[in-house]
């Protein structure tokens, strides 16, 4: 399992009460370049949405094989959208943190029947990423779906796939229960809770679904198949299951939350799983900060503010980390605040991180991206390719800017063979550049 330092709060600054916004972020919000308070030190803290390696987590005896990846995609997909479709968002002010208000998720039911669905909101968009099944070697489509509350100062540069963000941030679940056909109906309530097509049997008495909606009678708040709650049935979320057995109502929405943070946090995105990288590339930080002499920076009101849902394969899909709560094949939340940017060059190389993503799949950590075939790829490799040269000795690098962030057209790569292999990916020439 991975570590990351977290910023832990010394103290809060006050600020003035600020209105509480329903739904809708407006845009001149964006602009109003309120300089806010933060404050915190340095210390270490397990964050459960850094990606664990695949073995950590195995007991005893082999894994049991993961479901097929496109398949759980195709099943997922559909929930994610009915979720979206019966879900609204409000915007919660947060005493611990006035500058970050939750966004806080509910049904669209009862006195909230009038609510925008998430589905239906301007500020919806959705991104594919493509990645490779690991068990069949064929590629996966999965679609993000992404929040955009505000995309972040303008003219700020974007994180890369490999840089370093400082984020506030809160990760939930869709459901904390058992759903072992991943249809959204909660094993409790469901007729055919394995997906057999075959009616379950509990305790020798197979159950019945009268109006064939996929909730069994015993746990349908309108069996008959009429719209509406029957008699003497509670269903306080009024998502068609009653109270007594529905562990996912919504009446709670803070209870599904496995990770969470009010102040901000460095976090590695080579680590973080796949799904929070890729959303948070698309925002940008605030357009500037001070650090004051008593430890809070101060940053402008202009930072990136999402939501991003997740299915599980840009997650942990069967394999979630231990103690977090989270369960296998589970599709997650996360609203995130990107305050600042930190370029990586994790070994020091004079390449940015990012940079050393070879065949641009949008990841830095796999065999493709490792030159040399040892056991660092070549992001945390500072010879990439073994000639006993190191890496920044056979390149030039100039910030004729002086931003701070080094691009691909401030570096010099050579290739003195001329065979169309760069110096420092060739063992060949291993000739030093900086003598």
């Amino acid at each position: 399992m991975n570590f990351t330092k977290r910023l832990n709060r010394t103290k809060l600054q006050t600020d003035e009460a600020k209105v509480q916004e329903n739904r809708i972020l407006r845009a001149q919000k964006s602009n109003s370049m309120n300089v806010r308070k933060y404050i915190f030190a340095i210390s270490l803290s397990m964050v459960a949405l850094y990606a664990c390696n695949n073995d950590d987590d195995d007991g005893p005896g082999e894994r049991t094989p993961p479901r097929d990846r496109a398949e759980q995609q195709a099943n997922e997909d559909p929930i994610i959208k009915k979720y979206l479709e019966t879900h609204f968002y409000t915007l919660v002010d947060n005493p611990a943190n006035p500058d970050y208000q939750i966004v806080q998720l509910d049904t669209i039911a009862g006195e909230n029947s009038g609510e925008q669905p998430l589905m239906d909101s301007e500020f919806l968009e959705t991104k594919t990423i493509t990645r490779e099944d690991p068990d069949t070697g064929n590629d996966v489509s999965y679609v993000l779906y992404v929040l955009n509350l505000r995309r972040g100062a303008v003219g700020e540069r974007n994180p890369q796939i490999a840089d370093s963000v400082m984020v506030t941030f809160r990760g939930e679940q869709f459901y904390e229960n058992e759903d072992m056909d991943g249809d959204g109906i909660p094993d409790a309530a469901d007729v055919d809770a394995d997906g057999d097509n075959v009616a379950d049997e509990i305790d020798g008495v197979t159950r019945t679904d009268r109006d064939n909606d996929g909730i069994a009678d015993d746990s349908d708040a309108d069996d008959d198949g009429v719209a509406g709650t029957d008699a003497g049935k509670v269903d306080s979320d009024g998502d068609g299951i009653i109270d007594d057995k529905d562990p996912v109502d919504n009446n709670d929405p803070n209870r599904r939350v496995f990770d969470s943070s009010v102040t901000p946090v460095w976090f590695d995105l080579v680590s973080v799983i796949d799904g929070f990288r890729e959303a948070t590339v698309d925002f940008r930080g605030a357009s500037g900060s001070i650090i004051n002499p008593d430890g809070t920076i101060d940053f402008n009101d202009d930072f990136g503010n999402l939501t991003v849902f997740i299915p599980s394969g840009l997650a942990y899909f069967d394999i979630p980390p231990v103690g977090t709560g989270i369960g296998t094949y589970k599709s997650l939340i996360f609203n995130i605040q990107l305050y600042a940017i930190n370029e990586s060059d994790h070994d020091n190389d004079g390449i940015p991180s990012y940079l050393e993503d070879l065949d641009n799949d949008g990841l830095v950590l796999d065999s493709d991206d490792n030159t040399d075939g040892d056991n660092s790829p070549n992001y945390f490799d500072s010879d990439d390719d073994g000639d006993g040269t190191q890496t920044r000795d056979e390149i030039t690098i100039n910030d004729a800017n002086a931003d701070g962030f080094i691009s691909l057209d401030e570096i010099t790569f050579y290739d003195d063979d001329g065979d169309g292999i760069q110096n420092h990916l060739d063992p060949d020439d291993r000739d030093s550049k900086n003598d």
